[in-house]
């Protein structure tokens, strides 16, 4: 399932950067949460920023279903970080059902995020 509301950058172009050796992430609890509230048909206002929340708004009846389909989060295992627009971290998300996902959070800005993005399916 391809999730498209997701990595907002306005105007950058993107580009690569190396990892940095982390052990753990900081953004796990996030992830997990807008995961969940999103699987339930919610955007949360609270964790995105506005183009991002814009995202979500459009495409949540056709990304919230097949993202509860999976069931719940059963772990986050973090893989990286990079800082090509700010921080970003990558994450493998197991679920209850299906294959586990790789997704990206980052762009955290007084609280709120502007990416959250997937293309496995």
């Amino acid at each position: 399932m391809l999730y498209t509301f997701s990595f907002l950058i306005a105007g950058a172009a993107l580009t690569m950067s190396a990892p940095t050796a982390s052990a753990q992430g900081r953004y796990s609890a996030a992830l997990r949460t807008i995961l969940t509230r999103t699987a339930s048909g919610t955007c949360p206002a609270d964790m995105m920023q506005a183009k991002l929340l814009k995202a979500c708004r459009q495409q949540i009846a056709k990304s919230g279903p097949p993202l509860a389909s999976k069931g719940t989060i059963k772990a986050l295992n973090f893989i990286k970080t990079t800082h090509t627009f700010g921080r970003t971290e990558f994450y493998k998300v197991f679920f209850t059902k299906g294959n586990p996902e790789i997704w990206q959070i980052g762009g955290l800005e007084r609280g709120k995020f502007a990416e959250l993005y997937t293309d496995d399916e």
